[in-house]
């Protein structure tokens, strides 16, 4: 059994109360909290601790900058194709302009062409009129030898007269050096005539490789007739050189040559009309 002591009641008042020490308890560490929903996201703000003006993207205010970068870029282009459309309309006047001055000397040339051409077909017809009257005076010339060959002595003797002199193509062939000799047997002297009587005198005697009184001279290295005069450049006789020491001309129907004077041929002599005829014409 319990002694009653032990349950007694304590006294109803007392004047002293028991008082239980509040200790400070620190609270547990708080979980950091989720983060709000997206919709939820809001500015932030302006009396933050944090600085957010270094960390701020505002979409709205980088669209302009690429824009205008966009702009430039595009300008730049512009600019780059311009030039190379203005180099190209350069390049294509200048081509141009060199094919219009090429065309307009190609056309020139065909007009100095066509004048050259209608030059020459003119003076293809002067030419052959003038062939033709040389026929018709060749021919006149020879009828009026046989009329008057009495002048330059009987026609068997082989003289024909041509203007005021007699011209005789001997029969005997001796070299160059016995023409001289030859012509004054006939009562002549070796010839001596410029190109323009020549070739009418042989055509009148249709005279084939015959001596004419012209000759090198190689101390004077010249071309030079018997009396020591100097022929006329119309009868085209080559360069005189030392290449034709020996050399002599003669005459043919249309043509002029040099041969060795110890050649054998013809010699072309001539006479005043009216002078006498020696025994041996």
């Amino acid at each position: 059994m319990s002694n009653a002591s032990d349950y007694e009641q304590p006294p109803e008042n007392t004047e002293q109360t028991e008082t239980i020490p509040i200790v400070d308890l620190e609270p547990p560490p708080a979980l950091p909290l989720p983060p709000p929903p997206e919709d939820d996201w809001g500015p932030i703000p302006e009396n933050t601790n944090v600085d957010a003006s270094r960390f701020s993207f505002s979409p709205h205010g980088i669209i302009p900058v690429i824009l205008g970068i966009f702009s430039l870029l595009l300008l730049m282009l512009c600019g780059f194709f311009g030039y190379q459309y203005f180099q190209s309309v350069q390049e294509s006047e200048n081509k141009m302009k060199s094919l219009n001055q090429w065309i307009e000397s190609l056309q020139n040339k065909k007009e100095n062409f066509l004048q050259v051409q209608k030059a020459l077909d003119r003076n293809k017809e002067i030419l052959e009129w003038l062939r033709n009257k040389n026929e018709y005076i060749t021919e006149a010339l020879q009828e009026l030898n046989a009329k008057q060959g009495d002048r330059c002595g009987p026609s068997v003797s082989h003289w024909v007269q041509y203007r005021d002199h007699c011209y005789h193509q001997t029969v005997e062939m001796v070299s160059w050096l016995e023409c001289s000799d030859l012509c004054v047997s006939l009562n002549a002297t070796f010839l001596k005539t410029e190109r323009s009587r020549l070739m009418s005198i042989m055509k009148v005697l249709a005279a084939n490789h015959t001596w004419l009184g012209l000759s090198y001279k190689e101390e004077d290295n010249q071309w030079q007739w018997e009396d020591g005069s100097l022929p006329s450049p119309g009868l085209n006789l080559p360069q005189p050189s030392l290449d034709f020491h020996g050399n002599c001309v003669y005459a043919n129907v249309h043509t002029v040559g040099t041969d060795n004077c110890t050649m054998s041929s013809s010699c072309m002599c001539e006479k005043p009309v009216g002078a006498k005829n020696s025994e041996n014409c």
